[in-house]
């Protein structure tokens, strides 16, 4: 395994699909808000079925909204975000546990060795801040960053105010998308593929399978005990 993994003093890990299992809420959430959005514009929206909705999870933006409209009304992404965006925030404020098990032990872990975790997800502000509280990530992590945070366009962006926030360059990056191997490596850092059964990430450095202890393996850190 390569040693730039082992110690480091920042952990930057993306959100849904790493430390949240966004799969149980998000297809019927979406499902709904189509249904509103429908109802309001008068448009004919097909509804997708899990693996569907499943599969846009970690993207940005217009990739996310784009695909349940009709090829002609594309344009409408941002419209129907507005929609959709509040019943996600009520979701994850709804005192439900969505977290994946053992992130909350982890992150008390990392916190108490000394290691600073951050979080960088393609989500906008309302939706960050919502999982911060309702998760209760906040307290737990020490900054927090998507695409409404101010310097950022895409998640490299985010990495990199992650690091100059730290003071660091001894730090990796985790989760479960392309687009978080691309931001690591656009700073040249190593990437951790968060295993959570709904595809591969291939050229990851190490392979994570959830499990707290493994984690903390993989970084060449101490034990829970």
């Amino acid at each position: 395994m390569s040693e730039v993994l082992r110690q480091p003093r920042l952990v930057v890990f993306d959100l849904d699909g790493t430390l949240q299992d966004t799969y149980l809420w998000w297809p019927a959430v979406l499902r709904e808000g189509l249904r509103a959005f429908a109802a309001a514009t008068g448009l004919a929206l097909r509804e997708p079925g899990d693996d569907e909705a499943n599969a846009v999870i970690g993207l940005a933006d217009e990739g996310v909204w784009a695909p349940w409209l009709p090829a002609e009304h594309r344009e409408r992404w941002r419209d129907l975000r507005r929609t959709v965006l509040p019943r996600e925030a009520d979701v994850v404020r709804s005192g439900r546990d969505f977290l994946y098990p053992g992130v909350r032990p982890l992150l008390r872990h990392l916190r108490s060795l000394g290691v600073r975790t951050a979080i960088a997800s393609n989500c906008r502000g309302v939706y960050l801040q919502a999982v911060l509280e309702g998760q209760g990530l906040g307290a737990l992590t020490d900054w927090h960053f998507c695409l409404d945070s101010p310097g950022v366009a895409v998640k490299a962006d985010m990495v990199r105010l992650a690091l100059e926030a730290a003071g660091t360059r001894r730090a990796v990056m985790v989760g479960d998308r392309e687009n978080d191997m691309a931001a690591a490596r656009a700073n040249a850092l190593p990437f951790v593929w968060r295993r959570n059964g709904r595809g591969e990430v291939r050229g990851a450095d190490a392979l994570w399978d959830g499990a707290p202890a493994h984690l903390l393996s993989i970084l060449g850190l101490p034990g829970i005990t």
